[in-house]
């Protein structure tokens, strides 16, 4: 949008008086010596700051899929990491408080097909905890 000097302002539209005018307004308001005009009062906030905090951390679907779905990679990834610690014959305790962790972050997500899979990694991934309990456990 241009915006152009030299142009004053002029009335478009709107009735127009015909006859004297006095400058004065007609308009008067009527008001009684009882009635008497609230002062403005301070403006209270719409919604309280943690009503607003609660509804930004509200996710959708989608989002739990997606922070699902890289849990179900993060424990795959675990578990492989378990299996070559095993392999070369040793069991970092490390590595089974991470499948701990990481089970325990489970939650449905709505997508039928996802929660299948997520069950059957944390279906092994609880096999491998009780492997690794019963190698820890003194005889």
């Amino acid at each position: 949008m241009k915006i152009q000097s030299g142009r004053g302002v002029t009335p478009t539209g709107g009735p127009r008086r015909t006859g004297a005018s006095s400058g004065a307004s007609d308009f008067t308001p009527a008001v009684d010596g009882a009635q008497k005009l609230a002062g403005a009062s301070g403006a209270a906030p719409v919604a309280s700051l943690d009503a607003i905090l609660a509804l930004q951390s509200e996710e959708g679907p989608s989002e739990r899929g997606a922070r699902q779905a890289r849990r179900g990679q993060a424990s795959l990834d675990a578990l492989e990491e378990l299996e070559k610690a095993l392999l070369l014959g040793r069991a970092p305790a490390a590595l089974a408080n991470e499948l701990q962790r990481l089970r325990a972050g489970g939650e449905r997500t709505g997508h039928s097909d996802l929660d299948a899979i997520l069950l059957e990694i944390d279906t092994r991934v609880a096999v491998e905890l009780a492997k690794l309990e019963k190698m820890q456990a003194p005889a």
